[in-house]
């Protein structure tokens, strides 16, 4: 009976539900530093399409018992309360519409036992018996699992498809754009997929392209991406417009927070025309700082090439005298790239994160230290590190609103010189900036075989008529997430400076904190006030 137990446990980590069970959304969700906290304030959704709207069966959400077998009053059993993550399904606005076949249940190899129900959905891992979750308030969520359905929304035959990639450029965009263009054709048998051009200004700037499968058979072995990236240019109504005088009815768009928020616009659009067009993202930053997912595409392709670097920073600081390495990597608002490759080079000696203040005095005091033990430092920066420090710059915006940043590598570079000058001694700084070597090469293995399952994923989604939606891989498992939620206003995700890899990092680096302590200086207690307090009791002075 406990094997029974334990076995329940292990598998409710990685559990899917065969049920129609994705329904309305319940809250808002915003990220903190631990986790998600659910916001009761309810969430007012357009829904679009046919005034016969229906709704997917069984709504309902989930909520699971089971019992910590580990604890020591087994009787109690946990209950989980399971939060359903919603996202349009356009055969739900036209129920009048006939679905059709799937053309891969026609294939006789490979045998196609993997189809998924139209709602089967998945449930992340579930903690059991966490003091840490219980504070934090987490939110367990059930997602639509990503997959190939038996019947689908759209007429292959009447498919018109666009790809688009915007923001900046990133390890893998080739891949996923070979990939949705092969699955259409090879599995769905489209006829007509276009690329388009530099980002969503190319719908109705430049001409589009044939996504024919000679054009993307090699695009795969190169970086960058081959239809071109930029960013802005979301002019709704042009874009509506170019879509409609195309035809469009599946919309594929690859890019960060900014670009899901035009693909959701566009998909809201369309349902309030009463268009039947399916819009699908896939999330793609460098930074890795897309909500809910596991880990975004190129990602490690981007700590693979910072390491390379910051190997060779340290034989540049190690061979010389007092030398010192800086290498700055990507990662504005979040340091995960710094921190991954810190821990993967493991020869790095101080790592300095946006979501991690620094005093200047206290870092360079640790260089000097380590001058003197070691004879050489080696330090990694992310680009929106140290902003504490450019207090008043402005230096606007890029075309996406992002905010520019100052240059914290040259900063410290410079810092560094001067602050060991003023003390009279010589340094010999070492500074390398790869951005752009490091989001324009091809993708490593392991992000080729995650572009793939992206890029077809999402076309499965599609042709079973979702929109609204983007692909993305949670706690290893293929889903379809709400862009609505994964854009919200108020998630931030950020490294932690309390998690355990953040914590494994100082660790691995031996970086003391360069956060200055601030004195608690408590006033002589007033003998007056000494005298009227109680036994055993202290009272406060005027100044507290």
């Amino acid at each position: 009976k406990k094997m029974g137990k334990i076995v329940l446990a292990l598998l409710l980590q990685c559990a899917w539900i065969n049920g129609e069970g994705i329904v309305q959304r319940q809250g808002v969700f915003s990220r903190g530093k631990l986790g998600l906290v659910r916001d009761s304030s309810p969430r007012l959704t357009l829904r679009g399409g046919s005034s016969k709207a229906s709704t997917p069966p069984n709504q309902y959400s989930v909520t699971l018992k089971l019992n910590n077998v580990w604890s020591a009053n087994e009787s109690a059993p946990t209950t989980i309360e399971v939060q359903p993550m919603r996202i349009d399904d356009i055969s739900a606005w036209y129920p009048e519409m006939p679905l059709h076949t799937n053309p891969l249940q026609a294939k006789t190899w490979p045998l196609n036992n993997n189809f998924c129900s139209k709602y089967e959905t998945l449930i992340e891992t579930v903690y059991v018996g966490s003091q840490w979750v219980s504070e934090k308030g987490i939110t367990y969520h059930q997602w639509i699992r990503s997959g190939p359905r038996r019947d689908i929304f759209f007429d292959p035959s009447k498919v018109v498809a666009a790809v688009v990639t915007c923001g900046g450029l990133c390890p893998g965009l080739n891949n996923v754009v070979r990939e949705i263009a092969k699955t259409l054709i090879l599995s769905y048998g489209v006829k007509e997929v276009y690329g388009i051009p530099f980002g969503y200004r190319g719908f109705y700037s430049y001409e589009w392209k044939n996504l024919s499968l000679s054009y993307v058979d090699q695009i795969h072995k190169r970086g960058g991406s081959v239809l071109g990236s930029s960013r802005g240019g979301h002019d709704l109504q042009r874009i509506m417009k170019a879509l409609e005088d195309k035809g469009v009815n599946q919309v594929y768009v690859i890019g960060g927070d900014g670009t899901h928020r035009g693909a959701n616009a566009i998909s809201r659009e369309a349902a309030r025309r009463k268009i039947p067009m399916s819009v699908c993202g896939v999330p793609k930053t460098i930074d890795n700082d897309i909500a809910f997912i596991d880990k975004s595409f190129g990602f490690d392709t981007a700590v693979e090439e910072a390491v390379k670097v910051i190997n060779c920073a340290h034989v540049e600081a190690a061979d010389c005298v007092n030398g010192v390495g800086i290498v700055k990597v990507m990662g504005r608002e979040c340091g995960f790239v710094a921190m991954h490759a810190t821990l993967a080079a493991n020869d790095v000696d101080i790592c300095l994160l946006p979501e991690v203040e620094f005093d200047v005095d206290l870092l360079m005091g640790h260089v000097a230290k380590l001058l003197e033990t070691r004879g050489h430092c080696l330090i990694v920066v992310a680009e929106g590190a140290g902003q504490e420090h450019f207090a008043g710059v402005d230096l606007g915006t890029d075309a996406s609103g992002n905010k520019k940043l100052p240059d914290v590598g040259h900063f410290l570079k410079d810092t560094t010189k001067s602050w060991f000058a003023a003390r009279n001694k010589t340094v010999q700084v070492r500074y390398m900036d790869p951005s752009y070597q490091i989001r324009s090469v091809p993708a490593s293995a392991t992000d080729s075989i995650y572009c793939s399952a992206l890029g077809s994923n999402a076309v499965h989604g599609a042709m079973a008529g979702f929109t609204g939606f983007s692909c993305g891989q949670i706690n290893s498992r293929y889903v379809y997430i709400p862009i609505e939620d994964m854009c919200a206003t108020g998630i931030k995700v950020q490294v932690s400076a309390t998690s355990r890899q953040y914590m494994r990092m100082v660790r691995v680096t031996g970086q003391p904190s360069f956060i200055p302590m601030v004195d608690c200086h408590i006033a002589p207690l007033n003998p007056a006030l000494a005298a009227a307090a109680p036994d055993g009791e202290a009272a406060a002075t005027p100044s507290g």
